[in-house]
């Protein structure tokens, strides 16, 4: 009979993936809180269609999510840039998606850490 010693840094590594991957279905399966401190409609260019990624904020009439928008943002790209990367919108839209980011952050960093892809090991 064979005896098997799998390496403990190894299985470290497989449980804090898993860790990780439970974590992220935690949080999906928890409701995201508007934490709004002014109205949707406070921003013309953004909505919340809950048949449309299922109600994450977009730019209206697209199926662009903000999160992306900030996301491109984070990375250093300027506003201009992201217009011509994205060239479905207009720069307002881009400024308005930036300003929702502003006024709900926490919504957003939460919609961003949601559709974070997993480092493989």
């Amino acid at each position: 009979m064979t005896q098997f010693s799998p390496d403990l840094q190894t299985i470290f590594k497989r449980l804090e993936a898993l860790e990780m991957e439970l974590k992220h279905l935690r949080l999906a399966l928890q409701p995201v809180e508007r934490t709004q401190s002014q109205p949707l409609a406070a921003h013309p260019y953004v909505e919340s269609i809950a048949s449309i990624l299922s109600g994450e904020p977009i730019i209206k009439d697209t199926r662009t999510p903000v999160r992306a928008i900030v996301e491109r943002w984070k990375f250093g790209e300027a506003a201009e840039e992201i217009a011509r990367n994205l060239p479905h919108l207009r720069l307002a839209q881009i400024f308005d998606a930036l300003g929702y980011y502003d006024d709900h952050r926490e919504e957003i960093e939460k919609y961003i850490e949601l559709n974070r892809v997993p480092v493989d090991d």
